[in-house]
Parts: structure tokens; C-alpha cells; sequence
């Protein structure tokens, strides 16, 4: 799957009790001192979902422009715009926006301005998009893909996809897209995308585009099996749910493997119950590849299970340098203390990355390598480690993200725009996609083993 360049902070962690009834109670006392209360917007984002206009006319396309623009200009973290003349990007931005020929191009042309800060959690969602955000839906055909020495090689199709079930697999070559060379498609892509926080985060918007397409479209594609034979298959876009998942395996005897979709609250009883049950494993696996992040606060816990009392945790910047606040009390402050659990886990941890490791995935890596309580392996991640609260709703239907929040690990290093850099680093081959082999696994798996003989009674000592 491809990343989606999650939150730091999900709704969930700020306001997730709330009902719609509370909600309108509490409109009154927002919109009256929404600067004392509620400054960065937390709550009054909720009750503009239930009053923004879902109609994009002429109106509402200029409020949407202006939103968009005010809102970064007013309330983006980083006040000099990582370098970028904002108002000259408003300026060049807003003829394209407001006479864009159509709805499609609209969206397209606010996203591309907002592209413009090169920041993946700084965006704009169309209607259709923002809607299956919310739903836990997806459009996608399930495709990944890597370029490896210059061609295009499929890697992580999703197991119940139409694309698995016409016989599309890992290692296999990707040759052609809708009659066009792939490769020439991709580039062409490539050229017309918006900006992001790094290269690879730009080449995951190619992959969305040739995931994503129109209800009802259908995408051929051309592929050259390992043994040189074509195949050629025809995809039809369908929506489906796409809900968070998590799962674990007992490996080797006594090694916990976890691997999980994204940091959603929803799964995260049952994350914190599979570690309770690894507590007697002599190694642990925390799986992070193509895990696009997510929940912020949700990473910090998980993070706790392995430190025992407190520890300086992440450093988060805000636009005024200030801990974030709702009704006077802190959400999140700017120098959070990991609250280590009296029992942490103290077995090896091996964590896996790859290029699709982004946000909260990352400051998971990032933070268990500077603490010196992991060992990591793969690929250098995404390099998207900024975070935003909530979506705000525009007029129209869409819905804008912006980073609010920076990010420093305990060490001091920034990761937006570097990516989490593996101890242990493992190049995807070709040859390695096409007999199924997983190295970054096995390498770890070989590290845990080698620190289990080392150390055999390391995990029982914990109760």
C-alpha cells in the first residue's frame, strides 16, 4: 500500500468523546473566545464539519483560496515558510485556482499551491478524498511499486486485490500503463506533481496516481514475469472500506513479530495486548514498513512499553513556541517526558523500515534508535516527520492539512526532510522481490538470535 502521510495527532487524541450535541453546545463558547479556548482550533474544526457548505460555486471557490492561504499564513509552524515567499506563491496561485476549468482542477491547482512549502502533511483534499478519509474508505487498485536500476518493479501488492487475483506479483516488471511505456508514464508523472518533503515522498504521489483513479475507470496495465513471459491485466477502480489492521506471529519459537497499518487508536488496545503478551520473548519485531503514521500520542505510547521512568521524549515545536492547549489545559507539550512503564519490555527490539515509513512510524524508529533501545533495519524512511491535529473542512468539500507541529527526537536530530537512517541498511533487489525473500526480516531475525545467545535469561527476568 502506499504511504499515506498520516497525522501526528489524530482528532481521536483531542477531542474523540465528543458528540455532535456537545458539539453544538459548545459552539457559543468556542466562537466567543475561540483565542482563549481554543487556539489552534481544535474543537471549532469539529463544528465547521457539521456548518461548512459542501457546494462549489463562485463564492465558495474564493473562500476556499482564502482560507487556505490565511490559514498557513496565520497558523503554519514554521513562520518563514521553509524558505518559500508565501504571499508571492498566493499571488501566482490564485488566478490558477479561481479560473481552473473545473471542479477536478480546482482541488488539483490548491493542492499544488500548498505543494509549493515541499512539506507531505501540508495539503488539500478534494471532496471525494476528504470523504473517504473519513469513512475509513479506499480507492485504491493496491499497487506498489519500487524503481530499481531504472525500471519499475512491482513490490507489495496487496494480498486480496484485483491486481493479486489476475496474477500480478512482487519482482514482476512493470512495462505498460493504459498504452503508454511505464516508465515514460512514470516520469511524466513525476514531472507533475506536487512538491513534498522529500523525493521519495513525491514519487509516492506517482504511485497514488496510477492507484487512484475516477469511479468507474479502468487501468491496463503491462508486466513482464521474472521468466520473461507478458501478462497483461485490466483493474477497475473500486471503492472499498479500508479499516486500521494489526497482526503478530510467534517466530523462531520465541521472537514476537508485530506489524500493523498506521497508529489509529482503534487498534491500539490490541497493540498494547500483544506486547503485554511478548513480555517473555527473547526478541521483539516491530514491523513499520509501509506504515504511514498516524496518532502521535499513540507512537509516545508505545515508545513508553520499552524505558522504564521518565525520559525526555521528542521536542515539539509550535508555531509560537508555546505547549498546545484547549480550555487551559495541555494537549501536548513542547518538551514531552516519556512515562516509562514499571515493567518495560526489555528484550531486544529490531524495528523495520522502508521508504514508506512515515510520521508517527518514524518517530518511533527515530526515537528507540536515539535512546539506544532498538536496533533498525531497512531503508531510509520517508523524511515526513511534521504533524497536524485535524483536518480543517473548506467551503466546497474539501479539506485542508497543515503542519502545526515540528519534530526533534531526544538527540536533537530533525527528521522531515532526512528520514530515520537504518543501523542496519538493506537495499530491495529485484532478485530478492522475484524468489520472495525478505532480507530486512532476516537480517533482524539473525541479530535477535545472535543477542538471545548472548543473553538467554534477559526476557524472563521480566515479570
Amino acid at each position: 500500500m502506499p504511504p499515506n502521510m498520516g497525522r501526528f495527532c489524530t482528532e481521536e487524541a483531542a477531542s474523540v468523546s465528543l458528540s455532535r450535541l456537545m458539539l453544538v453546545l459548545l459552539v457559543p463558547v468556542v466562537m466567543s473566545g475561540c483565542a482563549v479556548v481554543d487556539p489552534h482550533r481544535i474543537l471549532a474544526r469539529q463544528i465547521d464539519r457539521l456548518t461548512v457548505s459542501s457546494t462549489l460555486d463562485e463564492h465558495n471557490r474564493e473562500a476556499a483560496f482564502d482560507q487556505v492561504w490565511h490559514t498557513i499564513n496565520d497558523s503554519y509552524v514554521d513562520p518563514g515558510f521553509n524558505g518559500v515567499d508565501w504571499a508571492a506563491v498566493g499571488q501566482r496561485y490564485r488566478p490558477l485556482v479561481l479560473n481552473a476549468p473545473d471542479d477536478a482542477s480546482f482541488w488539483a491547482e490548491l493542492d499544488h499551491m500548498t505543494g509549493e512549502l515541499n512539506d507531505a502533511h501540508t495539503r488539500v483534499e478534494n471532496p471525494a478524498r476528504y470523504a473517504q478519509i473519513k469513512h475509513d474508505k479506499s480507492a485504491s487498485l493496491g499497487l506498489g511499486v519500487d524503481e530499481i536500476d531504472g525500471r519499475l518493479i512491482m513490490h507489495g501488492i496487496s494480498g486480496m486485490s484485483q491486481a493479486a487475483l489476475l496474477g500480478v506479483r512482487s519482482g514482476q516488471e512493470l512495462t505498460g500503463v493504459d498504452g503508454q511505456d511505464a516508465l515514460a508514464w512514470w516520469q511524466q508523472q513525476r514531472a507533475q506533481v506536487r512538491g513534498g518533503s522529500t523525493a521519495w515522498s513525491r514519487d509516492a504521489y506517482v504511485l497514488r496516481a496510477l492507484n487512484n483513479l475516477p469511479a468507474g475507470k479502468v487501468r491496463t496495465l503491462a508486466l513482464t514475469r521474472p521468466d520473461g513471459t507478458h501478462l497483461s491485466v485490466e483493474l477497475t477502480n473500486e471503492e472499498a472500506a479500508s479499516p486500521p489492521w494489526i497482526y503478530a506471529h510467534t517466530l523462531n519459537g520465541n521472537l514476537t513479530y508485530i506489524r500493523f497499518s498506521g497508529f489509529d487508536r482503534q487498534i491500539k488496545p490490541e497493540l498494547m495486548k500483544l506486547l503485554d503478551q511478548a513480555a517473555r520473548s527473547s526478541g521483539i519485531v516491530i514491523d513499520l514498513r509501509g506504515n504511514g503514521g498516524g496518532d502521535g500520542l499513540m507512537a509516545m505510547d508505545l515508545l513508553s512499553r520499552f524505558v522504564k521512568g521518565e525520559i525526555k521524549g521528542a521536542q515539539v515545536i509550535t508555531r509560537d513556541h508555546k505547549p498546545v492547549r484547549l480550555f487551559g489545559f495541555s494537549l501536548l507539550d513542547t518538551n514531552p517526558v516519556l512515562q516509562g512503564d514499571a515493567h518495560p519490555l526489555t528484550a531486544p527490539l529490531a524495528i523495520l523500515v522502508d521508504r514508506h515509513s512515515a510520521s508517527a512510524a518514524e518517530l518511533v524508529a527515530g526515537a528507540a534508535q536515539s535512546l539506544g533501545r532498538a536496533k533498525v533495519f531497512g531503508e531510509t524512511t520517508c523524511g515526513c516527520l511534521l504533524g497536524f491535529f485535524d483536518y480543517d473542512p473548506l467551503p466546497g468539500g474539501g479539506a485542508l492539512a497543515f503542519s502545526e507541529v515540528d519534530i526533534r527526537l531526544p538527540n536533537g536530530e530533525r527528521i522531515e526532510g532526512r528520514g530515520v537512517v537504518p543501523d542496519v541498511s538493506i537495499t530491495v533487489t529485484r532478485t530478492a522481490l522475484e524468489q520472495g525473500a525478505d532480507p530486512t526480516l532476516q537480517s533482524a531475525l539473525s541479530w535477535l538470535a545472535t543477542e538471545a545467545a548472548s543473553a538467554p535469561a534477559t526476557a524472563a527476568k521480566t515479570p
